[in-house]
């Protein structure tokens, strides 16, 4: 359908097969609600891929065509942190046990004229205690793999001589997950060392499978204390507890450990070895005189009862670099030409590796004399379960130690999965976070650090069900601005500077993230945050990439379909393009958006506009049609100020079509965005359409 004339309400005449809406706009050119400027506020993320990847998709080919997205700044977002892995951001460093390439790396900080930091690796962690993690996800946790060899450790920066505290500040747990309730009444648990002298055993029947839970929150699993369960003075070992004389139906288990023994394995020499609790095995169920009927399932895989741990200890070794993943190396993204030359936000590890690894990655950017804007500790504890309060002790570790590099360094966090507090139905990442946000302050305060946390950063990712169902994105599109709306009212009372590090339609690759629906959304998140008053956001998807079917959707968080035909780009690619060609002055410069007020039939959810005065002097508007079948009659009212001459660029189904058809789906329509000029003057109430599921941009000459 082609609707993109410019008419007068009395003369025009509309020819479509659909019924157009009318809808009445005004804007107040009076009273700006934000203003950006997109060389520092509108860029994309860059992360880890499989190995060989990263510099065919940075190579001077592939970077000229992402340039000519338009975006600005670059997001370095961190893999190593969802997969449970230490980041050597560069291969070349030291261990603290040479001899035996193993214990904690530090990556060497002093930047080497010839020696170039192409890429960098992950490294899995040994002494894991999650079945789960955000990345790849092919790990699994230690203390139920059978293994009697091997231990899950936690975290030694959570003791005394790193926290200053008492370890019972920071209790640290591990939590087996039925899946359903089975009858408890006995734990047999084979402690390595150090092992826990004081320590509890209890028991939920239900709740979010979350375990940093706010005491009294009714969304968390209320912990009940086995009537045998707690232990002050334990020895290690083996370790069989009779909790009850008669058995309760649990879904969860947690053993919350408040003392260590400061023991070490032999040969440790590490004073970090005799800091935490270690578990080589745990086996739980019901035990009578006779048996002990365990009902932990004991595998090397994701067979296993699922396990998670508050926190895992980053000691590991050569041998456990991470075999299919790389990142690129700073160097490279410094210097391939894809910064621009803009400052970065750049990720530094915080959950799964040293304090003195991140800052040394601080210390080499600052030597290097690259610019950074922002530095992001940690990436997503919500998805790794991390408690809050420590999450806040490792945090300002971290912070401390950047500080003595950099000391005007411009810190933040911490990359929050996603946000909707609205979502009640989901049982793990989306619900209310703000006591997480506080409890979290709370810890940076209590250690005078507050200055520490200057941006609040989370990922937008609105949509989970994504299998590929044709026109499921006619429905989800248009709840996509109300969910951001919640987030950033939910987050406002915390009065930080808010940024997106990522953002697309799904952490799933789906066919709607390369479909129409996926421009539409890709075009209109940025621009609803930066006019609300958001300081920064990144797109996540930013490199050439394949389709994936991992979901039962073939698609990809992608704006360059790369096949065997070459590198072509997708319906997000020309909506970004047109978005920062026309809607945003490409030169950069404050940019001031102001108020936009719709009226008429289904206008809520349905349409949106955002309108700008640039640094040019021009205004731009952008629509955003959101009704896959109807186009939209508008109509200006009031001040318009556009009056003159003035440009139209539409970009809707006439200019693309996806054609799905598995790994080999492709666009078969692939259009540049339409353009028109408007040589006739344009006075007050004057009216234009919308084409069906478009995005539209209406400039000033």
């Amino acid at each position: 359908m082609k609707f993109i004339l410019l008419f007068f309400c009395l003369g025009g005449v509309l020819c479509s097969a659909e019924q157009p809406r009318e809808v009445t706009l005004s804007i107040d050119t009076k009273h700006p609600t934000a203003s950006f400027d997109p060389c520092k506020a509108f860029g994309a993320g860059i992360d880890g891929h499989e190995q060989g990847d990263c510099q065919r998709m940075l190579s001077p080919e592939s970077v000229k065509q992402m340039l000519g997205a338009g975006l600005g700044p670059i997001s370095v977002r961190l893999r190593t942190e969802l997969a449970v892995e230490a980041w050597h951001w560069n291969p070349r460093g030291r261990w603290s046990d040479s001899n035996h390439h193993q214990g904690y790396w530090t990556s060497d900080a002093k930047p080497d004229p010839s020696y170039s930091i192409r890429l960098s690796y992950g490294y899995k962690l040994p002494r894991r205690g999650d079945t789960l993690d955000e990345a790849n996800d092919d790990g699994y946790s230690r203390f139920d793999d059978g293994n009697l060899k091997t231990f899950w450790k936690s975290n030694p920066y959570l003791c005394q001589p790193y926290t200053g505290e008492p370890d019972s500040r920071h209790p640290q747990w591990v939590v087996l997950d039925f899946g359903k309730p089975v009858p408890v009444n006995a734990i047999d648990i084979l402690w390595a060392e150090p092992y826990a002298t004081s320590f509890r055993v209890e028991y939920a029947t239900k709740g979010r499978v979350y375990f940093g839970g706010h005491p009294g929150n009714i969304l968390f699993p209320v912990w009940r204390t086995f009537p045998k369960g707690e232990v002050n003075t334990g020895k290690g070992g083996d370790q069989f507890l009779k909790l009850a004389k008669h058995a309760v139906k649990a879904r969860y288990l947690r053993v919350w450990m408040t003392g260590g023994s400061g023991t070490a394995m032999p040969r440790a020499t590490d004073p970090r070895d005799h800091l935490g609790y270690a578990i080589r095995e745990i086996s739980a169920g019901e035990a009578s005189q006779f048996y002990f009927d365990d009902h932990v399932i004991h595998s090397p895989d994701k067979k296993q009862t699922i396990t998670y741990a508050s926190s895992t200890d980053p000691w590991h070794r050569a041998c456990d670099r991470d075999p299919k993943v790389e990142q690129a190396g700073i160097d490279l993204l410094a210097r391939c030409g894809i910064t621009r030359g803009l400052p970065l936000m750049l990720a530094l590890p915080a959950l799964y590796d040293t304090p003195e690894n991140a800052a040394g990655l601080a210390a080499y950017v600052q030597r290097s004399s690259y610019p950074v804007s922002r530095y992001e500790l940690g990436e997503e504890p919500d998805g790794q379960r991390i408690d809050p309060k420590d999450f806040g002790a490792l945090y300002a570790q971290v912070s401390r130690e950047v500080r003595k590099v950099v000391p005007d360094a411009v810190m933040g966090g911490p990359s929050f999965v996603t946000l909707d507090v609205e979502s009640g139905d989901d049982q793990t990442y989306r619900f209310d976070k703000r006591w997480w946000i506080r409890d979290f302050f709370g810890e940076l305060k209590r250690r005078n650090q507050s200055r520490d946390f200057r941006f609040l950063s989370f990922e937008c990712y609105p949509f989970d069900e994504v299998g590929d169902i044709v026109g499921k994105e006619s429905m989800q599109v248009p709840k996509a601005s109300g969910m951001l709306s919640r987030t950033m009212r939910s987050l406002r009372c915390f009065h930080l500077p808010l940024v997106i590090g990522e953002s697309n339609y799904s952490v799933f690759p789906c066919r709607q993230e390369v479909d129409l629906g996926g421009g539409l959304l890709n075009v209109e998140t940025p621009a609803q945050f930066l006019c609300g008053g958001g300081d920064a956001f990144y797109y996540y998807g930013y490199e050439p990439n394949k389709l994936d079917g991992s979901s039962g959707s073939w698609g990809n968080q992608l704006m360059l379909l790369e096949d065997k035909d070459g590198i072509a780009p997708v319906a997000t690619y020309q909506a970004l393009k047109m978005m920062n060609r026309e809607w945003l002055a490409a030169q950069g410069g404050m940019h001031q958006s102001f108020p936009v007020h719709l009226s008429g039939k289904k206008t809520k959810d349905l349409l949106s506009a955002f309108a700008l005065k640039r640094p040019d002097n021009k205004w731009s508007l952008l629509l955003i049609n959101k009704d896959s079948t109807h186009p939209v009659h508008l109509l200006i009212r009031g001040r318009n100020p556009w009056a003159g001459s003035a440009r139209l660029v539409t970009y809707a189904a006439d200019q693309y079509y996806w054609q799905a058809d598995g790994p080999t789906g492709h666009p078969t329509r692939n259009l540049l965005p339409s353009q028109s000029t408007i040589t006739s003057a344009i006075s007050d109430n004057q009216c234009f359409t919308l084409p069906a599921w478009s995005l539209s941009i209406l400039r000033s000459q």
